[in-house]
């Protein structure tokens, strides 16, 4: 559409042209026709009949009237030519805005999807310098005690580093305020702006903006100042959550110099709250219920619990409640004499008589019959038991951790659970997130698990690709952590190079990614699909579009964004956000 207003428009200024031309060559065709037609009346003698002085009358007045038309021909056509002017300028300064507002819009979507916002900052510079059309652009990250934290520089023709004043700055960082300097007050400065970015009244960061030769408009201005805005609130949330970060890994860390809590991976600020109610009840002798899907990994946080007690060197003794039969499960409980049963060759120790003095760990306690629970319920109220077979009474100074994947309250209510025992067993409860809800923990345990399984069978694969990540990341893993830890073992086995692919995953996890989608409810679910989808699906093509023009041009990237009919700065984008990184070809530094 810009295309075709552009050739319309062409088109009028070409014809106001052409008329002006025919309109001025017939005007001057006129006035030959009156100087012939006097000169005839002069050279026929007939200059003093009445007749004749009449048409020679008629003929100066014609000669004035068409005199009068030339002028005001020519002003009007000249008026509209102003006015096809004014309004092609107007019409390139809307294009501008509009590059510029599809730019800044972009790069807000950016700002607020991504934490790690100094990836994009350099592009941002990069960006307006070009749509403002600057000569140098830079934008600074000032420190507490006004230092250069960072510095962003837009690329320049000349190949020169801009070095922004140290003056100018101080004097923003010190006022608050934007500054505005025209070439005409210091010619080797050009034309300068410089605007704070400001949280309240303390100044973040400072945007430079020169141009060699044009000043800069009230728009220009106003714009910088807006964009100021825009990249001050990111950078404030950009240091906020950064802070938190380094406070929750702080935490992190203490808890695990204090506790020992080897076994469990994890740095989430999810699986952070677990640790830290552990390490608050590891010491005493409470009860615990531990809650939480199979595969989370309940059995881990029982003995992290025991080996920070004070019954770590003691026994840690668990059993799995589901896994035995009901008609088994009393004797492996309570144990047995000898002849108590057909079978009882010889007695044979409980686990709460393994377990004295230690930890018992009573998995899946949901599933006890009524009948153990109500023995389970006579041993915490006394500690007292009697294996199968024998009528003398034992004792066992154990502390009891269960654990479950059902709701035992539902349970209760129900009937199926008793609530004497409910109450017992749940003195404090703990629940273990799943993984969906500790999504930050994945690449971590990821990882840890590619470096167990590499070194079980014997592999040289040091990484994970960003695209198997993603497919990771945006799986719903039904088995948890054992399920991540199977994927990440079968990933391994298949992967034949020395980083795990695409290809390596099972097709059910990345099918059942794609068909995860639903359908948004907000604005911002919306965006975070659409990003999502990118990353999927248009991304990997986008990339793969890139590189085929790319390889195609032999590495040149003014020859490959001919190509593929774009501009050079565009294709450069296309690849910094497909690769990330500095931009290489196949023999070195991409041209």
């Amino acid at each position: 559409m810009k295309a075709a207003i552009g050739k319309s428009s062409e088109k009028f200024a070409a014809n106001l042209e052409q008329l002006k031309k025919e309109s001025a060559d017939q005007i001057r065709r006129s006035f030959d026709s009156i100087s012939t037609l006097k000169d005839f009346i002069s050279e026929s003698g007939g200059e003093k009949s009445e007749r004749y002085t009449k048409l020679n009358l008629k003929l100066d007045s014609v000669e004035k009237r068409l005199s009068r038309f030339e002028g005001s021909l020519n002003s009007r056509v000249g008026k509209l030519i102003q006015e096809y002017d004014k309004l092609k300028a107007d019409m390139e300064s809307l294009a501008k805005e509009r590059n510029i507002y599809k730019a800044l819009y972009e790069f807000s979507i950016d700002m607020s999807s991504k934490r790690d916002i100094e990836s994009i900052l350099p592009d941002l510079v990069q960006t307006t310098g070009d749509v403002l059309g600057c000569d140098h652009m830079a934008l600074q990250l000032i420190g507490e005690d006004g230092s250069v934290l960072f510095q962003y520089n837009s690329q320049s023709s000349s190949g020169r580093k801009f070095k922004p004043s140290r003056q100018i700055s101080d004097a923003v960082i010190s006022t608050g305020d934007p500054v505005r300097i025209d070439a005409g007050r210091d010619p080797s400065l050009g034309y300068v702006v410089c605007v704070p970015l400001k949280s309240d009244e303390t100044v973040l960061g400072l945007l430079h903006a020169v141009r060699i030769k044009d000043a800069f408009s009230q728009f220009d201005f106003d714009l910088l100042k807006a964009l100021s805005e825009k990249i001050a609130i990111s950078v404030e949330s950009h240091r906020l959550f950064s802070e938190l970060e380094e406070s929750r890994e702080s935490l992190m860390e203490d808890l695990r110099e204090k506790y020992d809590f080897s076994e469990i991976i994890g740095s989430s600020s999810e699986m952070g709250r677990v640790l830290s109610t552990v390490a608050d009840v590891a010491e005493t002798e409470s009860a615990i219920l531990i809650e939480g899907e199979s595969g989370t990994g309940k059995e881990l946080l029982a003995r992290a619990i025991h080996y920070n007690s004070r019954r770590k060197d003691q026994p840690f003794v668990a059993i799995n409640c589901a896994a035995i039969p009901e008609t088994l499960l009393e004797s492996e409980l309570f144990g047995y004499e000898r002849g108590a049963f057909t079978g009882a060759v010889a007695r044979k120790l409980g686990r709460f008589e393994m377990a004295d003095n230690g930890t018992i760990f009573l998995d899946e306690i949901g599933e006890l019959s009524p009948l153990l629970q109500v023995k389970l319920l006579r041993f915490l109220q006394s500690h007292e038991f009697e294996p199968l077979g024998s009528t003398t009474v034992k004792r066992a100074n154990v502390r009891i951790l269960s654990a479950t994947k059902k709701d035992l309250m539902n349970m209760v209510e129900s009937g199926e659970f008793r609530d004497d025992l409910f109450y017992r067993i749940n003195v404090i409860a703990i629940r273990l997130p799943s993984l969906a809800e500790r999504g930050g923990d994945i690449d971590v345990l990821a990882n840890h698990f590619l470096k167990l399984y590499a070194e079980k069978n014997n592999k040289k694969i040091r990484s994970i690709d960003g695209s198997v990540m993603e497919f990771l990341l945006n799986y719903h893993f039904p088995g948890n952590v054992r399920e991540l830890e199977n994927i990440i073992e079968r990933a391994v086995v298949l992967c034949k190079g020395e980083t795990l692919a695409p290809d390596d995953l099972s097709d059910n996890v990345k099918k059942s990614c794609r068909a995860s989608i639903t359908i948004p409810g907000t604005i911002d679910a919306l965006e975070e699909l659409k990003r999502k989808l990118w990353r999927e699906t248009f991304g990997p093509i986008e990339k793969s579009f890139a590189l085929n023009l790319l390889n195609e041009a032999g590495g040149n990237i003014s020859a490959a964004a001919r190509k593929g009919g774009m501009h050079r700065r565009q294709l450069q984008r296309i690849l910094k956000r497909s690769l990330g990184g500095t931009l290489s070809g196949p023999s070195g530094e991409i041209d």
